[in-house]
């Protein structure tokens, strides 16, 4: 059975020298820094450790579902764990989380990117989330994000479409059904988030969950997470796209990172092409509502997400030519 998953997940090459913890295959980080020409240095022995190399710093720590990429938050599939006095990443987590991102010619068949499907969230009859008392609408403040977004691409020569352009609502189904059937090449979904406190803030960026993975709302893997969507095809490139688009948002709004997520969000289920979602900051917190309410906010927020896009483009391009 062990072979099996092996091939499933594409971590055949890992497998050797896997070890199971609870039914989770891992492998150490020390071998994983050394997969990536990285040296490794205790932050706090036996709890945290660096993975370094002259441009790159991951840090990882025990019993943790998240990781630092220069910086960046990212969160894993599975929790950090530790045997003998070392820790260990899930072969899984190596393989949708780092290879992506570190090695990206490991992702396959590199893909064009000319057209790009924007994806105002909500909208008719679904207002989104809300805060009445400083007159926010998610799905008003979703459609003027994506015109602002849709400008700038175009500035840059890309040819841009909408799954909406105006205040009415679409099914998600629909949404990704349109990005296929225009064939585009990258589809970015936006939306601004909410919560029962008002104290919570930040940004984060989403890609859709790899099989056999629990998304990061949840800690355990259901039976249902076991099933291979159309999204999963670009899994590597969901993931690298997302990535950049969430450094890009912080680094432009000095936001609380709330980090490079992965949900099976039905809006990005059934595409055909990369995919993320970006949850743009929170309606419900009145300072960084009032933010989201500013046209020149959503002006950074934009320029963020197109710069984002650009470094992602440079990326494929650079693999691209490699790939000849």
């Amino acid at each position: 059975m062990r072979v099996f998953w092996c091939i499933l997940l594409a971590i055949w090459p890992l497998c050797g020298s896997a070890l199971d913890i609870k039914g989770t295959d891992y492998m150490g980080l020390r071998e994983v820094a050394g997969r990536f020409g990285m040296q490794t240095r205790w932050i706090e022995k036996g709890q945290t450790l660096a993975l370094e190399s002259k441009w790159t710093k991951m840090s990882f720590t025990i019993h943790k579902r998240e990781m630092s990429l220069n910086g960046n938050r990212i969160f894993l599939g599975y929790p950090v764990a530790e045997s003998s006095g070392r820790l260990y990443l899930s072969t899984s987590d190596f393989t949708h989380q780092l290879k992506p991102i570190l090695t990206p010619q490991s992702n396959g068949k590199v893909p064009k990117l000319h057209h790009i499907m924007l994806d105002p969230g909500h909208g008719g009859k679904d207002p989104g989330a809300e805060n009445a008392a400083i007159g926010l609408r998610e799905k008003t403040l979703t459609l003027d994000l994506a015109k602002r977004v849709a400008r700038q691409l175009q500035a840059h020569g890309f040819r841009v479409s909408l799954t909406r352009q105006d205040d009415r609502f679409h099914s998600l189904e629909t949404r990704a059904q349109k990005a296929n059937q225009e064939k585009a090449d990258l589809f970015v979904s936006l939306h601004f988030n909410a919560t029962g406190s008002g104290s919570v803030s930040g940004v984060e960026t989403f890609a859709f969950t790899p099989p056999f993975q629990p998304s990061s709302s949840r800690t355990k893997l259901h039976s249902s997470d076991r099933k291979a969507w159309p999204g999963n095809i670009n899994s590597g490139w969901n993931a690298l796209a997302a990535y950049y688009v969430q450094r890009s948002l912080i680094k432009a709004t000095g936001a609380t990172d709330r980090g490079l997520k992965r949900a099976r969000f039905t809006v990005l289920r059934d595409l055909q092409m990369p995919g993320l979602l970006v949850e743009g900051g929170f309606v419900t917190n009145n300072t960084e509502g009032r933010n989201i309410g500013s046209a020149a906010y959503r002006d950074k927020l934009a320029k963020a997400i197109v710069d984002g896009i650009l470094v992602y483009q440079r990326s494929l391009d650079r693999h691209s030519v490699k790939a000849k």
